[in-house]
Order: C-alpha cells, then sequence, then structure tokens
C-alpha cells in the first residue's frame, strides 16, 4: 500500500494557490490503477441504535415494529475522513443564531479548496442544553455522510415514506 503523505506546494506564481498534478487529484471511486483501499475499518465504531418502523398492513392499518439499525458515530467519521484525506478540510460557521436555536453549517473542501460537501442542522436549547455543540456536530456529520463516510448508516438519509425527490411514490410495504 503506498501512502501519499506530500504537502501541497504553492505554483511559482508565489500567489499561495495549489496547483493541482495528476498525483495531488483526488482518485474516482472506481479507478482501477488508483484504487482507494481505506486503513479506516468503520465496524469497530458501529453502534445500534433502536429504531421504530411504521408498516402498513394489506388492510391499510399500520403498526409500528421496534428494531435496531447500524449507526457511525460523527466522531468515527471524522476519523475515517482525517485517515483517508489527512489535508482536506471541515469548515463551520454559524448560519443562524437566536431564540434558543442555531443553524450551523458544515463544508468540506478538498486540499485545492473545492467544495466537496455541504449539509446544515438546525438545535434548539429546548432539546439540547448544549444545542450549539450538538448542530455543529450534526452538520459535520451530515457533510460527512454526503461523501460517503457513514451513508449506509446515516439516519439523516432515511426518508421512510417521505421521498424527498422522486417523482414517484415508494410502493407501500407488505410486512
Amino acid at each position: 500500500m503506498e501512502l501519499n503523505i506530500q504537502t501541497p506546494k504553492p505554483n511559482g506564481n508565489s500567489n499561495g494557490h495549489i496547483v493541482p498534478t495528476k498525483k495531488s487529484r483526488p482518485v474516482k471511486a472506481d479507478s482501477l490503477n488508483n484504487g482507494h483501499i481505506s486503513i479506516f475499518d468503520p465496524n469497530k465504531y458501529m453502534l445500534k441504535l433502536p429504531k421504530t418502523k411504521k408498516v402498513t398492513l394489506d388492510n391499510g392499518m399500520v403498526k409500528w415494529e421496534k428494531t435496531e439499525t447500524d449507526y457511525l458515530p460523527v466522531a468515527a467519521r471524522i476519523a475515517w475522513f482525517r485517515k483517508d484525506h489527512p489535508y482536506w478540510s471541515i469548515i463551520t460557521k454559524v448560519e443562524k443564531w437566536g431564540d434558543k436555536a442555531v443553524v450551523m453549517k458544515a463544508v468540506i473542501k478538498d486540499v485545492t479548496g473545492a467544495i466537496i460537501a455541504t449539509a446544515r442542522k438546525k438545535e434548539t436549547e429546548i432539546g439540547f442544553p448544549d444545542y450549539i455543540e450538538k448542530a455543529e456536530t450534526g452538520a459535520i456529520g451530515r457533510a460527512l455522510a454526503m461523501c460517503g463516510y457513514g451513508t449506509l448508516q446515516a439516519p439523516e438519509f432515511d426518508e421512510q415514506d417521505r421521498l424527498a425527490d422522486s417523482p414517484v411514490e415508494k410502493p407501500k410495504s407488505k410486512n
């Protein structure tokens, strides 16, 4: 396994901008020549969270089933991300703050400064006394999930019956 830990160097214009080279560009996930193998095992950090699932029966009745779902905590997502991309950035900022609520924004940027993902999270003081930190962590978790870190386990992307961007309706579950 080859680990590229080169420090980015500015171009010859002395303006501090980084000139991406073939070696410094991100590798596509489906690339066979330069496949990336992560040395981080997210399964070591996976948690089981309780989940209630809505099930519509054939007769139209609705019942709720208690089940468990896998969840990769944000701290583990950050550690995984840092192992894979030590020179990329996670930037957070307050977008809206007031009335005991905050909206935090997280942006993931690659080494060239290109935005890879953006996410937001709102929290209130009623839900969490440390609502500012909770919103920041949530925004980071969502942004990392958008980059593929914990996506399959991210409850943020479980649309259940509320499909966000589909022109068709979700078929009713028969379980």
